[in-house]
């Protein structure tokens, strides 16, 4: 955990679900990308759950890009669970969210 941001794993059969809370930025992404790393590993499914975050910058979206490009290299399902308008809003302007497996819950 640093200062309010932390990460919470669940595993849901054949599915891990990661659940950043508070901002992801340059300070925190690697905190997600070890959760990731440590708890999953192909061919279970991963949720990247977003409801807990009030932020996400470029470092955060690139990690997600990332992950979106392995998913389709390596064949694994990966979904994103939509979080609060102002997260939305980072993939938005990207113009990077028709092309992300983005859910509501």
């Amino acid at each position: 955990m640093t200062g309010d941001f932390e990460v919470g794993v669940q595993r849901q059969d054949s599915t891990v679900v990661v659940s950043p809370a508070g901002e992801i930025d340059l300070a925190t992404v690697d905190l997600v990308r070890d959760a990731v790393d440590a708890n999953w590993e192909p061919p279970l499914a991963l949720v990247l759950d977003f409801r807990g975050l009030a932020f996400i910058d470029t470092s955060g979206l690139r990690y997600v890009l990332e992950l979106n490009d392995r998913a389709a290299r390596e064949g694994f399902e990966l979904r994103l669970v939509r979080g609060p308008a102002a997260v939305q809003r980072v993939f938005e302007v990207a113009g990077v969210e028709p092309r992300l497996p983005f859910v509501d819950e």
